[in-house]
């Protein structure tokens, strides 16, 4: 009687956990089901999210001619070294300032400039750590590439100005978008790192000018080192701007102004049968190259401060 019991008790436990096992297969052959059948392509999208991502391809600003058709201002390929953010996410980024500095000739101060302004983006996405990169630096970047997977060097255009000082005032010069001026309304769509004109010409027909970047669509590792491109979009120039101005009267005119006792002062001359402006000359004048080659360098910036303290004497 007792065996009886025990085995009607055996067979009930059996009989329980084989209930509760098949519950417990059947959930999960429905959550199985329900991730692979019916949330399938979610999760299959956002793997390849994950893995494809966007490169952006600065587009060339429009070049600015005078009345005619002599180049003011121009721009012309350089090489530029950007770095990542992805990689940069495991690793103690206060220790490349020094790294950084040191191999590419930058201000640590500028360094931690743009560590902390690529922190600010989203992932995968690139800043310029260094513009107008010369070939040490490309042969630096190229020899630690296993050191420093977040850098690569690029071909961007880059802003050029054949005239160094002359017309400079008019013409004004080109550089980063600052933090402030993402905020207004006039630079929405832009983002950090983007160049924007500022003064003179540049700015007043910035949108005119900069054109509309293009992107590389990109496979990447779990590092963030491109392993195949799947599409180039490429980007569309800036149109040009045709100024009034002539060219050898405006240089003449300058001349005027620095073989002059006080090497100051400003000439205008315009055409009376239409108001057209020839020349618009103003003394001292700087070179808009230095504003965008020299900025993050410690001789760029030295220029820079030299100017401004000779502007306000």
């Amino acid at each position: 009687m007792k065996l009886r019991e025990q085995a009607q008790n055996l067979g009930i436990r059996i009989g329980t956990i084989q209930v509760v096992a098949f519950l417990l297969l059947a959930v999960l052959g429905v959550r199985l089901y329900y991730l692979q059948i019916v949330r399938g392509d979610y999760f299959q999208e956002r793997a390849e999210n994950q893995r494809i991502r966007l490169i952006p391809i600065p587009a060339p600003r429009g070049a600015i001619f005078d009345r005619n058709g002599n180049i003011l201002v121009d721009s012309r390929p350089t090489f530029n070294v950007v770095i990542s953010k992805e990689p940069l996410k495991t690793i103690d980024t206060a220790e490349r300032i020094p790294q950084y500095s040191r191999g590419l000739s930058l201000e640590p101060q500028v360094v931690t400039e743009r560590l902390n302004a690529i922190n600010k983006q989203t992932d995968f996405e690139t800043l310029i750590l260094k513009d107008n990169a010369s070939m040490q630096d490309i042969a630096w970047v190229e020899a630690h590439s296993l050191e420093y997977p977040e850098l690569r060097v690029e071909l961007q255009p880059q802003r050029f100005y054949p005239h160094g000082t002359y017309m400079a005032h008019i013409l004004g010069y080109v550089g980063e978008i600052s933090p402030k001026q993402l905020e207004s309304e006039r630079w929405t769509g832009l983002r950090p790192g983007d160049i924007i004109g500022k003064g003179g010409l540049e700015e007043y027909y910035d949108e005119f000018l900069r054109g509309r970047p293009g992107y590389r669509k990109v496979i990447v590792d779990s590092r963030g080192r491109i392993q195949s491109e799947i599409e180039v979009v490429p980007p569309q120039a800036g149109q040009d701007l045709i100024t009034t101005l002539d060219l050898d009267l405006q240089m003449a005119a300058e001349r005027q102004i620095e073989n002059s006792a006080s090497k100051r002062g400003t000439i205008l001359a315009m055409d009376p049968r239409n108001g057209e402006m020839l020349v618009m000359a103003s003394q001292p004048s700087f070179d808009p190259n230095v504003f965008v080659q020299g900025s993050k360098t410690r001789e760029g910036r030295k220029q820079i401060a030299e100017y401004w303290q000779d502007e306000e004497r």
